[in-house]
Formats: structure tokens, C-alpha cells, sequence
């Protein structure tokens, strides 16, 4: 299904998981630069590194027996940079709205809902989304951190199946763990030195 994926728009950075793979109820991490965290799939759903990539979604998640383009309930993961401007979870929602708004969808708006907790202890804010000119509602856990704002985003263009589908949300959601935000950096072999020639030689 064609989506509208949350604040593509925006400028975010590449994340990369490790290795591609469909996994049922599987496990994943996601990281760039200054970030990386790790997710796992809720029951019945399915993480995918393959299928999102062409669109800069490196990690998605749909209910088994789906797939990325038709599933007509899907969630991905994405990071962005923290600074000045969007350093909370309440700042991110508000650019979100404003970039839409900006964008051919006048009546998009936002609800905060909650503030849940992660297994790992890190807290996500939760928002709800509503009005674009697709029909998608959306759900939106932020997770703030020092150098990124880390979210999940949960689309879908049916009302009753967003609605069942939040507590596997929460769930999906209640899995991130932080794991870091020092640079990875891939090595590259030094190119070798000429070596001077001893006098004489």
C-alpha cells in the first residue's frame, strides 16, 4: 500500500541494520552515526531489513502473512538529529505537523497520549497523528536521547485496525533498548608509506 511515511520529508540520518533478513517476531538493530538501538518484532508480526530499504526504511515490521507493499498495517523505525529546535518529543510531533501541514494536508493534527516505559527503562512519548491527505492514521513513539530523537511509526489507512493493532504498538515499542551514540566509523587500510631509499641504493 502506498503510505505516507512520518516526516520522510525531514532530514534524517541513514540507518543501517546488520544483516537483511524476514523474521517472525524477530530482532534487529538499527544505527547510524550517533545511534543505535535494537527492536523486536510483537507477536504475530514480522521484521523485515530488506524490503524498506529503496525508501530509506531500513527496519519495518507487518503482521505475518503480509508483506511491506500490501500489508495494510505497517510500523518502521527511524532516527533524527536532536538540537535546538526539536530536542523534545512534544517539539518533534509539532515539526511533524507543521512539515504536513506545509505539505498539501491543512487539517493534520496531533494528540499526545501517553508516556510509556521500555523493558530497557528508557521512556517513549506516544502520539497519535490524524488528517493527512491519505486517510493514514499513525502512532509515533519518540525516544529522546542526547544526540538523536529515535521513533517508531506504526501507519495504517484502516481506523478499526489501527485501533487493534496499538497494543502490539506498545509492545513493539516496550522492546527498544538503547545501545549507544559513539560514531561507527568502518576502518580503511591506510595506504603504505614509500619507503626511502638507503644512500647508495
Amino acid at each position: 500500500m502506498k503510505t505516507a511515511i512520518l516526516s520522510l520529508t525531514c532530514t534524517l540520518l541513514l540507518s543501517a541494520s546488520a544483516f537483511a533478513s524476514i523474521l517472525e517476531e524477530g530482532f534487529g538493530i538499527v544505527y547510524g552515526s550517533d545511534h543505535a538501538f535494537s527492536l523486536k518484532a510483537p507477536k504475530g508480526w514480522m521484521l523485515d531489513n530488506e524490503s524498506g530499504v529503496k525508501q530509506g526504511v531500513v527496519v519495518v515490521f507487518y503482521p505475518k502473512g503480509s508483506n511491506w507493499t500490501d500489508s495494510p498495517i505497517i510500523a518502521y523505525a527511524r532516527s533524527r538529529p536532536r538540537n535546538e529546535k526539536i530536542a523534545t518529543a512534544d517539539d518533534a510531533a509539532k515539526f511533524v505537523v507543521e512539515d504536513f501541514r506545509a505539505n498539501g494536508s491543512p487539517k493534520y493534527e496531533a494528540k499526545r497520549i501517553k508516556v510509556i516505559k521500555a523493558d530497557s527503562g528508557r521512556e517513549a512519548v506516544i502520539y497519535h497523528f490524524s488528517g493527512d491527505q491519505w486517510g493514514n492514521s499513525e502512532a509515533v513513539a519518540y525516544f529522546v536521547e542526547d544526540k538523536t530523537i529515535n521513533f517508531l511509526v506504526m501507519n495504517s489507512r484502516d481506523p478499526k485496525l489501527f485501533a487493534d493493532s496499538l497494543e502490539a504498538f506498545d509492545a513493539l515499542a516496550k522492546s527498544y533498548t538503547f545501545m549507544g551514540d559513539h560514531p561507527i566509523v568502518e576502518k580503511k587500510d591506510e595506504p603504505k608509506k614509500p619507503q626511502k631509499k638507503k644512500p647508495g641504493k
